[in-house]
């Protein structure tokens, strides 16, 4: 009897076989994920509940840490920021982190063509700057673009519009529920007609 593959594992699986090949062929990569699973431990990255940003409405704000924002556009299956961007190619689980030493620029490394792109740069005085090994996004389909957060000690809020569901905001929290490390504070305000 053949075991069917559900798409967390598949995600799971692709993100696996992506951060090898990097280790294998980008230094800076390699240095970036010794530095974090010495630091953090072997089992520190893990690939978490995905965020479909497929058919949403261009761009969607991606925070990594707390000060540092790129742009996923759907239409163009592109993720931006103020250094460079990246066309994204479906079948790719591309890993989104930070160089080591810092440089103060988040990267997207890219292991089909063992190349880097430096996308944005943060303030590293912040109190949660982006995690060496931080997030992969991953163009499966016309119909399906997922991005996680690689338990990275920092998080991720993710801010958009659906054309399906709406607006949205997600906040992947490296705390706990009772513990957070990502203070929301909601203020509801009133329309006067």
């Amino acid at each position: 009897m053949q075991r069917t593959v559900t798409a967390s594992e598949e995600l799971r699986e692709r993100v696996q076989r992506s951060v090898e090949a990097l280790r294998e062929t980008n230094k800076n990569f390699e240095s970036a994920y010794e530095s974090y699973i010495l630091q953090y431990g072997n089992d520190v990255i893990s690939v978490n509940e995905p965020t479909d940003l497929a058919g949403t409405v261009d761009p969607i704000a991606i925070v990594l840490g707390r000060n540092c924002v790129v742009y996923y556009h759907d239409t163009r299956k592109m993720l931006t920021g103020s250094l460079g961007n990246l066309q994204l190619i479906p079948g790719i689980a591309y890993i989104i982190g930070r160089r080591e030493p810092q440089d103060s620029k988040v990267v997207i490394w890219n292991p089909a063509e063992e190349s880097e792109t430096e996308l944005e740069e943060y303030n590293p005085s912040a109190s949660r700057i982006p995690s060496r090994v931080h997030g992969a996004i991953i163009v499966s389909n016309e119909t399906r673009v997922n991005f996680t957060d690689l338990s990275s000690s920092a998080g991720t809020i993710i801010v958009g519009d659906s054309k399906k569901d709406g607006p949205f905001v997600r906040i992947y929290d490296p705390g706990s529920p009772k513990f957070p490390t990502i203070k929301v504070d909601r203020v509801n305000t009133s329309r006067r007609a």
